[in-house]
């Protein structure tokens, strides 16, 4: 029953130090750990797990860190506002983030970058009841349910743009939790959200999906949703551990594609505040199409870096598109 909360609303107070960052986190169970293996500290982005950690749960109760000579553990950030504040304050090494976030990150100088992309492509749009269509060319007046994070925000300015709309012609309701339940109790048209969270949130329900018009078709450009990031810290006194990290990572992500139902055991072992075993299992199910591009798990190009801030600077919401280096590096993928 999560929002589209992930996407952090980054940057709008001041970094914290690590210690207190760390006394609000919350670490994941487990074995011992082995005096020889290299810690590495992975800091979610939202303060209970669901099925997006299940690479890092994979991972971990697999072996396949062990494997590759790391010990990592899993911290909880005490909102969706601090992940990378944690990373760059030293609380953390590797996060996960909305790729907005690198954005706002990147034009404040913050030291974090994107190592590896989650995700491929854009499953964000506008979410609909079953059985209702949902009509571009029939948006005005409608009340949609939107998010104050950096990813609604870059998105729908080319929502309204395809309607032929502005922001006057739609009532935008601000939700303060998940929307779905809003949407589906007829308290509001449409819900803004991505399609694996939404179908998780609609399918175990009610045994249906719901109506969804993601990416292109809402007018939205096709540019991934999540990724890993770094502290450029840790990277650059660590880059054996990032390389072995986003190895072990991807084999995680592939293993999980082909033992689903194991993934989620794994999951809710390790995370029983996680969630249902039918929320996270369909939730994982719609993830797997995203993951994988043409270059396999993790690759990240220019092409998808600079059409990530160039829609943020259509918007306003940062001054200029620096070079995609100051993004992502693929300097660790094998």
């Amino acid at each position: 029953m999560k929002p589209l909360r992930r996407f952090s609303r980054l940057l709008a107070a001041g970094a914290a130090t690590g210690a207190m960052m760390l006394a609000l986190s919350a670490v994941a169970p487990g074995a011992a750990r082995a005096a020889d293996l290299a810690k590495v500290r992975f800091v979610f982005d939202w303060p209970t797990a669901d099925f997006e950690l299940v690479p890092l749960a994979v991972g971990q109760a697999e072996g396949l860190y062990k494997d590759a000579g790391l010990d990592v553990s899993v911290a909880f950030p005490p909102d969706s506002s601090t992940t990378a504040r944690m990373l760059a304050s030293g609380a953390g090494d590797v996060g996960f983030d909305a790729t907005t976030d690198i954005i706002f990150a990147a034009q404040q100088g913050v030291p974090i970058i994107s190592i590896g992309f989650f995700s491929q492509s854009n499953n964000w749009g506008l979410i609909g009841r079953p059985g209702e269509p949902i009509d571009m060319t029939q948006l005005k007046g409608k009340t949609i349910a939107i998010y104050t994070d950096s990813w609604t925000k870059a998105m729908m300015p080319f929502v309204l743009k395809k309607a032929g709309l502005t922001e006057n012609d739609v009532k935008q309701v601000i939700a303060q939790d998940d929307d779905i339940p809003l949407l589906l109790n007829k308290k509001i048209d449409l819900a803004t959200n991505c399609s694996n969270y939404a179908l998780a949130d609609v399918v175990p329900q009610l045994k249906v999906e719901p109506t969804m018009l993601l990416g292109p078709a809402v007018g939205a450009p096709d540019i991934p949703v999540w990724n890993y990031s770094v502290s450029k810290t840790f990277a650059a006194a660590h880059p054996d551990q990032v390389k072995a990290w986003l190895g072990a990572t991807a084999k995680a992500m592939d293993w999980a594609t082909t033992h689903q139902d194991q993934a989620i055991a794994d999951l809710l072992k390790l995370y029983p505040s996680a969630g249902s075993k039918d929320y996270n299992a369909v939730g994982w199910k719609a993830t797997i199409p995203l993951l994988k591009g043409p270059n396999g798990y993790l690759k990240q190009t220019d092409a998808q870096w600079l059409g990530i801030a160039q829609a943020l600077a259509d918007t306003k919401q940062i001054p200029e598109v620096k070079p995609a280096s100051a993004y992502y590096t693929n300097a660790y993928l094998d």
